[in-house]
């Protein structure tokens, strides 16, 4: 295996990670709902997801990642368990 096989690995292992976090992430924000929904708290929370936005920015410049990119990454992840909270409800 060269050397480039051998950092594609790498990357494939890494993208793996990012899928199993995206998907645990979204386990977490579904139990999420779950439990606001038994206390009658709204969802979805728009104050909670600035945060999260916020934090994320953060995150980004302390990581050397653009933090446009990282917003609209993370913008999508959002939308997308916001979807699901609506199909499982």
């Amino acid at each position: 295996m060269n050397e480039v096989e051998k950092l594609r690995k790498e990357v494939d292992i890494i993208d793996k990670k990012i899928i199993e976090l995206v998907a645990e992430r979204t386990d977490v924000v579904y139990t999420i709902s779950r439990v606001k929904g038994r206390m009658n708290i709204p969802t979805p929370d728009a104050k909670r997801e600035e945060v999260v936005i916020k934090q994320v920015r953060e995150l980004a410049v302390a990581n050397n990642i653009e933090e446009d990119f990282a917003e609209e990454l993370f913008r999508k992840i959002i939308a997308y368990c916001r979807e699901i909270q609506k199909i499982k409800q």
